[in-house]
């Protein structure tokens, strides 16, 4: 494994790993975040050229999300029976984790190269009160990358206070390198029997669950993303794609496959610990920004954000993102990159 560091504007720094099979995947410290994933000339993530053009165009891509992923129904979350009101970002909503955020942060960070593994360790510390969140939060994500062209995720963080926490990543990819190109002949393999509804333009969950048997959202055994893509159902057309939460069927399992996404002789597989996966096709209508020199289509990626399923605060069932004082929290996500043939 080659590990080396460049600068990347900003003040940031570009930290690239490279295998023996000559793929390379690039991290910064601006949100840590990824920000290329190369194999045979193709760049599979979606993101910029350097630092200045995530704080002028868009934080979210390959950046860790945090304090919590996805929206925050008005903005309030009860921890240790107290509603505690959190910044709102988003109309009424919070959304990932509110205001200049962990996507805009600068990371402190620490390579290493253990010979077949080689990455990098991310630190944050949050304050307490941070966009409303209580408690100093010490944040720790480390990326490693092997011979196996696996991207390994694994966050760990601690409070000195109750407080509520539920990270992710937020990497799009297409897998034909190529971002002005919609992904509906994407295949898309997904081991969720249920999604969460969303209740209307806001994103907020509706407060249900649905089962996917019988709908377009139904990917259990395969199918091009087109069918959801073109799809007349409600869900689909009230955001213009896919921006949904999938209930893993077997949550908590880093052992099995959770997703697997094909193109031509490239794959890139998920497996997580996380209880859910929200799906986002980049429904950016004609709102895309120049990545790479390449205006970003509508529907001209996908991401896989394994999390906490957004609503929980709603709905219970989802899951819980209460991280008491002093308990550490741990999660782990795996994301690998398979060329047929290989």
């Amino acid at each position: 494994m080659k590990i080396n560091t460049k600068d990347f504007g900003e003040n940031s720094t570009l930290i690239t790993v490279e295998n023996e099979a000559g793929v390379s995947i690039s991290f910064c410290n601006l949100g840590a975040r990824i920000v290329d994933w190369v194999v045979e000339g193709k760049n599979i993530v979606l993101g910029f050229d350097r630092a200045n053009d995530y704080l002028e165009k868009d934080s979210y891509p390959g950046a860790t999300i945090g304090r919590t992923a996805g929206r925050i129904k008005d903005g309030i979350v009860e921890i240790s029976g107290k509603k505690n009101q959190l910044v709102q970002n988003e109309g009424l909503q919070t959304l990932h984790g509110g205001n200049d955020s962990f996507d805009k942060r600068f990371w402190s960070f620490e390579t290493f190269n253990d010979g077949d593994v080689a990455g990098v360790h991310f630190d944050l510390i949050s304050a307490d009160g941070d966009n409303g969140y209580p408690g100093v939060l010490k944040v720790r994500v480390t990326y490693s990358f092997d011979e196996q062209n696996q991207w390994r995720i694994d966050y760990r963080a601690i409070s000195d206070k109750d407080t509520v926490f539920n990270p992710t990543n937020h990497v799009y990819f297409n897998l034909t390198g190529d971002f002005g190109q919609v992904i509906d002949d994407h295949e898309l393999r997904l081991k969720a029997s249920r999604f969460v509804p969303l209740k209307d333009k806001t994103e907020v969950v509706r407060g249900d669950i649905e089962e996917v048997a019988g709908n377009d959202l139904d990917f259990r055994a395969g199918v091009s993303l087109a069918q959801a893509l073109e799809s007349q159902m409600e869900q689909v057309k009230l955001v213009g794609g896919i921006d949904h939460p999938f209930l893993l069927d077997a949550p908590g399992d880093l052992s099995h496959e959770q997703a697997h996404l094909s193109y031509g002789d490239l794959s890139v597989s998920v497996r997580t610990d996380f209880p859910s996966l929200v799906v986002f096709t980049a429904n950016f209508g004609d709102a895309g920004v120049i990545s790479r020199g390449k205006k970003i289509v509508n529907h001209g990626a996908i991401t896989f954000e394994a999390q906490v399923s957004p609503g929980s605060e709603q709905l219970p069932e989802l899951g819980n993102i209460t991280l008491k004082a002093g308990e550490v929290y741990r999660a782990t996500t795996i994301y690998q990159l398979t060329k047929e043939g290989n």
